[in-house]
């Protein structure tokens, strides 16, 4: 009879343990507390067995094995610690140090090298061979990293890791025997994704970091672990710091929710909260001009302006807005502070650029406000769809997740992307894609009507489904049937047999995720097409079925924590309606007060009321509209006519230029709290350092500023507002190393399915109206970049090494149309203005778009188009048409 068992037992040293089938030999040992000595051996990458450092005896084989790649067997007995076994170490290590140099007190790994442990551990402190030692010059790889070839063991991890693991492709072993070296490709810097992988994976000092060399030992680092504060993955960061001064950043294998990966940003943004512009005291607007005041006088001086505003026009008249970058004790603070000390519900936040459409969406159908899969589930799934997610640059972490899932897993990948597959520095998620649609941002709410139409038609609809709530697939095949494939195929570029073929893999998928990011949330429609994207998982099955489930990515680290802690105009705390009555009563008893019923002004609402004189004074956090929306709005203008605005930052921003408080605020790395990912997982946030100057923590203004309003409140620190969050929001339980995912809500999914989806079936089941466009003319899309995020990234000193300005992307044949290359400067026109930008060609650009990056797009911004949908109230601003001509250079002056 087979064995059907999935475990097997064995014994090392003597040891007995049982391990799953598969195990390999070096990570069974582990499981009892043994280490065996390697080099190139990493949990990440497949077993490669180049080192030889690992050998073991196992009884019964005749000679010694390499543990890395040796896989564990029922009944086998392993032996790491014979005197066989350890002079077969020694004369590993003896190898190695025979060419390599013994700098170790100028070595950046010195106090945390194997080579340096493995050394003393067999005491191979020299070595019989008398071979000459090899000399490689010291190459500057880039900006950021650098390598020293002469300490490199030849273990090959940083070249399997930027394959196996980013995909990247980016390093390569040159050379022969002794001689190999790793080397970048062609002779030029590296040019990758800069994700620091192979600094971290390096077991000895040949690549490290250029931003902390020669500044420190281990043993004088002071650690905090805490959590990344840009985009919506939620990495865990360990920052280390000397001196309160930043140093580096590392993760560690198995540390939170990126598993030890990290991005640019992660791993060499962290310089932006050690910027020398960072505002140090507060400051008063006098005479005009902003001066260093004292924190008692700044602070009085709001709340004294503040309550004389509400007495005079009531606490409609004030207004708030804050970054999804404050920790979640913060958006909770901070909404508190104007509902309760204030008496308002015109409270926003970031959120509303995008994220909000996806939550939305969710509430009304699943009755939930987050995702109901977590990364695990990506990484396991047996079919991804991603739409509008700009993966990589956006959220690159997650997008190491679908990598996983394809290259190791073998999940079916599906893209409906505004990028084309194309080889390139930065890893290109469609090139992995079985099917790939390429489309702009406009035309992937028609895509996703193409996938519903293509399940209907081909008969994929969940039999269950159709047997319980017959009028809703009834209700959705009439708008359907009305929809002709020639106009989305008009709409899309896509096919009929394309959308079929998606949608068929779909439906034979048995775990589905469909990955949607803000291409889509933050494009015109958005909302809607989160709506039907959720229908189409309803059609086919997969909508509660377990390991399925609609992902939202977030821009910011924490607009979904911004939407839980309800800081948006329509939401209590817990994603609670304003008006929901039993909601209120539950937050009075906690508050010790009732929260206003009003309903609040939204982001472009408080900008239009600040212009009209209706909102009289704004208390804006982190965020900086001046810089963040279209110029043409006139937001400058409009909060110029504010009779009070304060304003608590970072730097002095467009928007705390204008202000008549300024408030330095300390950053993520200053302070404690909590951050939620996109996946809904609260993490820990910790000081690392002092706050820089006097700043202090937004959370401490706010209770302050309560305090001077009448309504004091007492807290110690940031775990004090925790405590009360969880006694508000429900179910928001304690901190743990992986997320619970949300479960679908079974009475607002049947609300739904029983007629909720008729509010809106008509407008959101009809094909957008094409963009009527001069065929000359390109379409200008704001896009992320790996290298930045918002507009924090771009103070942080080494990434501005690697991306210091914003340039627009083309593509060749369009630029070949032009005749322009990169590095040319073009004039970018349309009726609304004009702006000039320099060239850079990218095979990935479709045909017939230029991309620039946002980060860097102030002056861009002026051209784009502006829509707001009518029942989120998110601005939609990221695309326009606009004609480009080459700026002719003539007699070494530009024209």
């Amino acid at each position: 009879m087979p064995d059907t068992t999935d475990t097997v037992r064995l014994t090392i040293d003597g040891i007995s343990v049982t391990v799953p089938k598969g195990t390999l030999v070096i990570e069974a040992a582990r499981r009892v507390g043994v280490m065996i000595p390697h080099f190139c051996y990493h949990p990440k990458l497949k077993p490669d067995a180049n080192c030889r450092m690992c050998l073991v005896e196992v009884e019964k084989m005749p000679k010694l094995q390499t543990s890395c790649s040796t896989v564990a067997t029922d009944g086998m007995a392993v032996r790491t610690a014979t005197t066989v076994v350890h002079d077969a170490h020694k004369s590993v290590l003896e190898f190695i140090l025979a060419n390599h140099p013994l700098d170790c007190p100028v070595c950046d790994q010195g106090g945390k090298c194997d080579l340096q442990d493995f050394s003393h551990e067999y005491t191979a402190t020299g070595s019989r061979f008398t071979e000459t030692k090899r000399i490689f010059q010291k190459e500057y790889f880039s900006p950021l990293i650098e390598t020293q070839m002469n300490r490199c063991v030849q273990c090959l991890r940083c070249v399997r890791y930027c394959d196996e693991v980013m995909d990247v492709k980016a390093l390569a072993p040159v050379g022969r025997g002794t001689m190999t070296e790793i080397k970048s490709f062609a002779a030029h810097p590296l040019d990758c994704e800069f994700c620091g992988g192979c600094v971290q994976i390096c077991p000895v000092g040949a690549i490290t970091s250029r931003l902390s060399m020669y500044e420190y030992r281990p043993w004088m680092l002071k650690r905090a672990d805490t959590v990344c504060g840009y985009c919506g993955d939620g990495c865990q960061i360990t920052v280390q710091t000397k001196d309160n001064l930043l140093v580096e950043v590392n993760s560690a294998q198995g540390a939170g929710r990126n598993n030890g990966d990290l991005c640019a940003r992660g791993f060499f943004g962290f310089h932006a909260a050690a910027n020398p512009e960072r505002l140090a005291k507060p400051l008063i607007r006098q005479n005009g001009v902003l001066v260093e005041a004292t924190w008692e006088a700044a602070l009085q001086l709001t709340a004294q302006r503040l309550m004389e505003i509400k007495a005079q026009s009531g606490p409609q008249a004030v207004g708030g807005l804050i970054s999804g970058r404050l920790t979640n004790e913060e958006l909770y603070l901070f909404q508190k502070l104007l509902r309760l000390a204030i008496g308002t519900n015109n409270v926003d936040s970031s959120a509303r650029y995008g994220h909000l459409n996806a939550v939305r969406a969710m509430q009304r159908v699943q009755g939930t406000h987050r995702w109901t899969v977590a990364f695990e589930d990506i990484v396991h799934a047996d079919v991804l769809l991603l739409i509008g997610t700009n993966l990589t640059e956006a959220n690159p972490i997650t997008g190491l997740k679908v990598k996983e899932a394809v290259k190791k897993h073998h999940a079916d990948l599906l893209t409906i992307e505004s990028v084309q597959p194309a080889i390139d520095t930065i890893s290109n998620i469609a090139n992995l894609s079985r099917l790939h649609l390429c489309m702009g941002p406009e035309q992937f709410p028609a895509a996703v009507l193409g996938l519903l139409k293509a399940a209907l038609e081909g008969d994929h609809v969940d039999a269950s489904l159709r047997a319980q709530v017959p009028d809703y697939v009834a209700a959705l095949s009439q708008q359907l049937n009305r929809l002709a494939w020639t106009d989305v195929a008009d709409g899309t570029g896509a096919s009929q047999q394309q959308f079929s073929e998606i949608v068929a893999a779909l439906a034979r998928g048995r775990r589905v995720v469909i990955l949607a990011g803000q291409g889509l949330l933050r494009s015109p429609g958005g909302y809607h097409a989160s709506l039907n994207l959720l229908d189409l998982l309803l059609l086919l099955g997969k909508a509660a079925a377990p390991g399925c489930g609609f992902a939202p990515l977030t821009e910011e680290n924490n607009d979904q924590g911004a939407v839980e802690m309800g800081a948006v105009a329509e939401w209590l705390p817990g994603a609670l309606d304003v008006s929901d009555e039993a909601a209120r009563k539950q937050i009075s008893r906690v508050w010790k007060g009732t929260p206003p019923d009003q309903t609040g002004a939204t982001l472009m609402d408080m900008i239009e009321q600040a212009g009209t004189g209706r909102i009289k004074a704004m208390l804006i956090a982190g965020e900086n509209p001046v810089a963040s929306l279209p110029a043409h709005l006139g937001v400058k203008d409009k909060l110029k006519k504010l009779d009070f605005l304060v304003c608590q930052e970072l730097f002095l921003t467009e928007t705390a230029s204008l202000a008549h408080v300024v408030l330095p605020a300390a950053s993520s790395l200053e302070k404690a709290g909590t951050f939620t990912n996109a996946e809904g997982h609260a993490q820990a946030v910790r000081p690392a350092i002092e706050p820089v100057g006097d700043s202090r923590p937004d959370w401490e203004m706010f209770s302050a500023l309560a305090l001077l309003l009448g309504t004091p409140w007492e807290y110690a620190d940031a775990k004090d507002l925790l405590k009360e969050i969880r006694g508000v929001v429900p179910g928001y339980g304690p901190l743990g190393p992986t997320p619970v995912s949300a479960k679908v809500n079974q009475d607002a999914l049947g609300r739904y399915l029983a007629g909720g989806f008729r509010q809106d079936l008509t407008d959101r089941y009809t094909l957008p109206l094409p963009a009527n466009r001069p065929a000359a003319a390109l379409t200008l899309g704001l896009v992320q970049s790996l290298f930045h995020s918002g507009k924090l990234s771009t103070r942080a000193k080494g990434l501005l090494q690697v991306e210091a300005t914003g340039t627009l992307r083309l593509n060749p044949d369009d630029a070949a149309r032009l005749t322009v290359s990169t590095g040319d400067r073009v004039t970018l026109s349309n009726e609304r203005g004009s702006c000039t930008a320099t060239v850079k060609l990218l095979d990935r650009v479709p045909k017939g778009f230029a991309w620039f990056p946002d980060h860097f797009a102030q002056d861009i911004t002026r051209l784009c188009e502006i829509t707001i949908d009518q029942e989120t109230k998110v601005p939609s601003f990221r695309a326009a048409s606009v004609s480009v001509v080459k700026v002719e250079e003539e007699k070494g002056v530009l024209s």
